[in-house]
């Protein structure tokens, strides 16, 4: 493949563009890129269209690798003119400015064509990603060879257990940079790599693969809980209650040692007999190797959290910026806090701002955006410290919490701040919530839209209808006062200015597709609230009303509107 490019005339200074799902192709297209000593760029494919031509136009490749014809028609026509060479996995060509992927492979190119090719220096661009979008348009931002290699060293540290007798499974977008160091490093390690090009057959695969190690995002490892529980509602009565215990028990057991406190004789040898049972046959799920999870991109939900240490395969939650390729933080398999980042990872230097925003220097942060290097220049200190936009706190111990993005956070009418992300959580504890969004109305007061999943909520009317209409947002029908006494449960341990006026509740799932999520999973509030924006309304109205009957009852206890679109 790198001599192909090279014979193309694409070399050093080039940027060659990738819009493909994972697969074994989409690594050589980039090794082979390596070997030109050109520039590679990510792009997912399942960006919306607009977005898309975006994305590459701000890019402006030489080269452009794509899947098929079908991805390809995609790119508005303007745009694809640009593009002097496009390289297509599978399929034929059909302009001269394409080439088969396939035919390459078959033909015979001369190797010494790559020793002509002076080698990239270490300053020299390696990949350009792009954030993730959450608040706009994505960013390109270019990190160097160094810098890549930077990254890999730091890795090397908390995952030193990874070596030439482990497997991994790639199942992540490639598009995605943490994924492509991870191979990187993987590769550096002697470790064996398996590609999953479609992710919806994670689990299909995960027991036949048994990798060591698994990487994901929050909303697939509450999709993994999610179904197993499902599964084991199904079981035999009596089994079903010894397994409910057992995850019981290993999630106390989990908790006392996270304490530091020793679990008690009776308790140890109930656990052992459990974890040798019942918990060894749900971590065989997974398959009979994997050690630990790592999480990125979100923060987790303490309870899931717990939920997988209960079951013995820990999640060990990492944070990390578009901005800086080195991981921030990260937990340890034998350095761990559930519901923390982790420790900051070395040579990042990370300090908290006055207002507790995360600050970090070090050789794994950018130098500008591609196309725009002006405009990072007022979020950097006079120092060099890169402003996240995370808002954070680091305990005594060193372990660093998030407690939300400094665009998102917002204050009361009483003057408490507070972070939307907390609340989202706990919302998750909720069996049928699927994503919720938490926001603050013009008066003041908090709500969420809740995107709930219909056939969960359906089984609490008992004939599996929605037997009622919520025009009236302050019904007290079956599915309106099953939804506020569940929501009443998951917020019960939040204090009182966190707690929930009003909801929006919609049947609809938040996807990539719709706009309402970055490729990485990551919620686009403002899309969602602006797609929102008539029933906020709506609900602010109600909940005007509802404080208005409290207060004229002389009653405290307001009943909280729900709208639900049916």
């Amino acid at each position: 493949m790198g001599a192909a490019l090279i014979e193309a005339g694409i070399g050093k200074g080039d940027r060659v563009g990738i819009l493909a799902p994972t697969s074994l192709d989409w690594e050589y297209a980039q090794m082979g890129a390596f070997a030109a000593a050109a520039t590679v760029a990510g792009i997912d494919p399942n960006y919306p269209s607009d977005q898309l031509d975006q994305v590459i136009r701000l890019l402006d490749p030489s080269v452009l690798f794509v899947q098929d014809q079908a991805v390809l028609a995609r790119i508005a026509g303007d745009v694809r003119d640009r593009i002097r060479l496009v390289m297509i996995f599978d399929g034929d060509r059909q302009h001269v400015s394409e080439r088969s992927v396939r035919d390459i492979f078959a033909a015979s190119h001369a190797p010494e064509l790559k020793q002509t090719v002076a080698g990239p220096e270490p300053h020299d661009a390696a990949v350009i990603v792009f954030s993730s979008g959450t608040t706009g348009s994505p960013k390109a931002i270019m990190f160097s060879h160094e810098q890549v290699l930077a990254a890999i060293d730091a890795i090397s540290e908390p995952f030193d257990d990874l070596g030439e007798e482990n497997v991994l499974l790639c199942w992540l977008p490639l598009a995605n940079l943490f994924q492509r160091v991870i191979n990187f490093y993987a590769i550096g390690r002697g470790a064996a790599s398996y590609i999953l090009s479609n992710p919806r057959e994670l689990m299909d695969h995960i027991g036949s693969v048994e990798p060591h190690i698994l990487i994901g995002v929050p909303r697939v490892f509450e999709r993994m809980q999610s179904g197993i529980a499902e599964r084991i509602t199904t079981l035999w009565l009596p089994i079903r209650y010894l397994t409910e215990w057992s995850v019981r028990l290993g999630r106390e057991q989990a908790l006392a040692k996270s304490s530091g406190k020793r679990p008690g004789i009776a308790m140890s040898v109930c656990w052992h007999v459990a974890d040798r049972t019942i918990l060894k046959r749900l971590r065989a799920v997974f398959g009979k190797r994997l050690r630990y999870f790592v999480s990125g991109s979100a923060a987790m939900p303490l309870w899931l959290l717990e939920w997988f240490e209960a079951i013995g395969l820990p999640v060990l939650e990492a944070y990390g910026v578009s901005e800086n390729i080195i991981p921030m933080a990260t937990n340890r398999f034998s350095l761990r806090k559930p519901g923390t980042a982790g420790k900051p990872l070395s040579p990042n230097q990370i300090r908290l701002a006055q207002d507790g925003e995360i600050l970090v220097r070090g050789p794994g942060v950018f130098h500008g955006y591609w196309n725009a290097p002006d405009s990072s220049a007022e979020r950097f200190t006079a120092d060099g410290y890169w402003c996240t936009g995370d808002f954070g706190r680091q305990d005594e111990e060193g372990f660093l919490s998030l407690l939300g993005r400094k665009s998102e956070v917002f204050k009361t009418p009483e003057g408490k701040w507070v972070s939307p992300m907390r609340i989202e959580e706990h919302l998750q504890r909720v069996a049928y919530v699927g994503q919720s969004v938490v926001l603050q109305l013009d008066s003041g007061a908090i709500a969420s839209i809740l995107s709930i999943d219909k056939a969960k909520l359906m089984c609490i009317t008992g004939d599996g209808t929605v037997d009622e209409q919520l025009d009236e947002p302050c019904s007290q029908g079956v599915i309106g006062e099953a939804l506020r006494a569940d929501l009443r449960v998951a917020l019960k341990d939040l204090p009182g200015y966190q707690q929930l006026a009003g909801v929006v509740v919609t049947f609809q799932q938040f996807s990539i597709e719709g706009g309402e999520l970055t490729t990485n999973l990551k919620l686009r509030r403002k899309i969602v609230e602006g797609r929102f924006a008539a029933h906020l309304e709506r609900l602010e109205i109600a909940i005007a009303a509802a404080l208005k009957t409290g207060r004229s009852a002389g009653t405290r206890s307001v009943l909280m509107p729900v709208i639900l679109l049916t």
